[in-house]
């Protein structure tokens, strides 16, 4: 049974990275392409399944993602899947296999007008290790919020306490690089991921608690007060790449209020349509006028009233006075 409380089951990261890989196998020319892909690369394992999820990512760019990115952030988080993979595939980077390789993916990439400006850059990066930490910033700035959630929440597995120090480890790193130099590679996504996060609180990020089982977390986490208020002005509510946790998306937001426009005009167009061609317009007419005569006549009754009032008052002023006069009462 999975933890309920570990944090790695969570991950944006993890999710993006499961939406890259996958792909729907065809008969067409995605197929045909990456078979002819294996031929001239024997020996290079998952190769096809690279080719096939590549050609899908390009063909649905970004298209039904788990992760709300933008068309720019998908771009670099692509060439980043791509770079992982050859590595994993044990291409050298400074060898011509590597060169031919991504002559292919260039040209797949020119195959898809729909991805725009979106290119493989596959001159910006030669090192292994500026590969690594390029994906591994990308990921954390997308995974942050939930690490510190769970973290601060839950506390950690010793799986998780691992993970959070090699992503210290690896940003440390990277600070002390793009302090020195920003011609790295990965200084502009650590700028970003600095700027929004914040240094201090990333760089000293850790596992206050560890736990062994879950039922260890059940009990602490009912004496704990994280609410909602915090998660909106803290990073736990907050993603660099993604939109806040529990937030609307603006694509919702715009369908709801298209909804409602949509409906009142339809309500209108009902409603002129039904006073222009049917009998709602002698109808109101009649109505209208009916109303008017009502008041006209109620106004006339209460003008009679009010003049029999004032005729009734005056008669019984004069008899009241004719009274006063006849027991001889005086004011005095």
């Amino acid at each position: 049974m999975d933890d309920p409380y570990d944090f790695k089951h969570e991950l944006e990261s993890t999710k993006h990275y499961e939406y890259l890989n996958n792909y729907k196998e065809d008969n067409g020319s995605h197929s045909q392409k990456c078979n002819y892909l294996v031929s001239q690369f024997p020996g290079y394992d998952n190769i096809y399944k690279f080719c096939m999820s590549l050609r899908n990512n390009l063909e649905f760019f970004g298209d039904s993602s788990p992760v709300t990115l933008s068309k720019e952030q998908h771009c670099y988080y692509l060439n980043c899947w791509i770079n992982d993979h050859l590595i994993n595939m044990k291409f050298n980077f400074e060898y011509p296999k590597y060169q031919e390789i991504s002559l292919y993916i260039v040209s797949y990439f020119n195959e898809f007008p729909n991805i725009q400006k979106c290119k493989y850059n596959e001159s910006a990066v030669k090192v292994m290790e500026d590969i690594q930490n390029t994906k591994t910033l990308y990921d954390y700035g997308l995974d942050f919020p939930k690490i510190i959630l769970y973290s601060n929440k839950y506390g950690c597995t010793k799986e998780n306490e691992t993970y959070i120090k090699n992503i210290r480890e690896v940003y440390n790193k990277v600070r002390s690089d793009c302090t020195q130099t920003s011609r790295k590679p990965y200084c502009v996504v650590w700028d970003h991921i600095k700027e929004f996060y914040g240094d201090e609180q990333i760089s000293q990020l850790a596992c206050k608690r560890i736990y062994t089982d879950p039922s260890e977390v059940q009990l602490e986490s009912d004496q704990m007060d994280i609410g909602s208020g915090m998660r909106e002005s803290s990073p736990e509510g907050r993603s660099l790449f993604g939109r806040a946790e529990g937030d609307a998306s603006p694509t919702a937001l715009s369908s709801t209020a298209i909804s409602i426009i949509l409906t009142l005009l339809g309500l209108m167009l009902i409603l002129f349509i039904l006073y222009r061609f049917t009998a709602l317009k002698s109808w109101m007419h009649f109505y209208l006028v009916k109303k008017r005569i009502i008041k006209s006549i109620a106004h006339e009754e209460d003008e009679s009233k009010n003049e029999a009032y004032e005729n009734t008052y005056e008669y019984m002023n004069r008899n009241f006075d004719g009274i006063r006069h006849i027991i001889g009462f005086h004011p005095s």
